[in-house]
């Protein structure tokens, strides 16, 4: 027993039929693949500016030559745990590391910050964000940022994700 017969009007239906449906499921495939990137290049982001601030936090500075050699200890540390995240030539990378310290006259007991976004470091005395924590708190802030590209086959945009981390400074006093 043979299979039904085709109508020769038939013929080349489901050839059409592809070819409409075919682009479809093609951009949506590509936009899965990138949109699962893209987030998984956030999550490795989201665990670098968390484990920056904490290592931060129990780093001692006084293990250091000076707050500017700790602050490039950290943000090494952000680096190597971004899984390659935030390595160098990254489009749109940005690392920033800070400490910050309330009071005092020592260059380890005041504010300091060190950026890096495509080259050498830049330091300054600031915070890297606004946190919401106490003024009188001592803490490391940790802020990175990244470019992403999300596809959808015949579309194409830049997305810019980020992460923050802060920690209370828990290293031993004096440090």
């Amino acid at each position: 027993m043979r299979g039904v017969p085709i109508a020769p009007k038939n013929r080349g239906a489901a050839m059409v039929e592809f070819a409409i449906v075919f682009p479809l499921i093609l951009m949506l495939l590509v936009g899965m693949i990138t949109a699962a990137v893209a987030y998984n290049h956030q999550l490795a982001l989201s665990h670098a500016a968390r484990e920056g601030s904490r290592l931060g936090a129990t780093l001692p500075v006084s293990n250091y030559a000076s707050l500017d050699a700790w602050l490039d200890a950290v943000a090494q540390a952000v680096g190597d745990d971004a899984t390659g995240t935030l390595g160098d030539g990254v489009p749109g990378r940005y690392v920033c590391v800070a400490y910050l310290h309330p009071t005092g006259t020592l260059e380890t007991d005041s504010t300091r910050r060190r950026v890096e976004t495509s080259g050498a470091p830049v330091y300054s005395d600031a915070g890297c964000f606004v946190d919401g924590r106490p003024d009188a708190e001592r803490r490391v802030q940790v802020q990175v940022r990244r470019d992403t590209d999300l596809s959808l086959a015949f579309f194409s945009t830049t997305l810019t994700l980020d992460s923050d981390g802060t920690s209370r400074f828990e290293a031993a006093v004096g440090g």
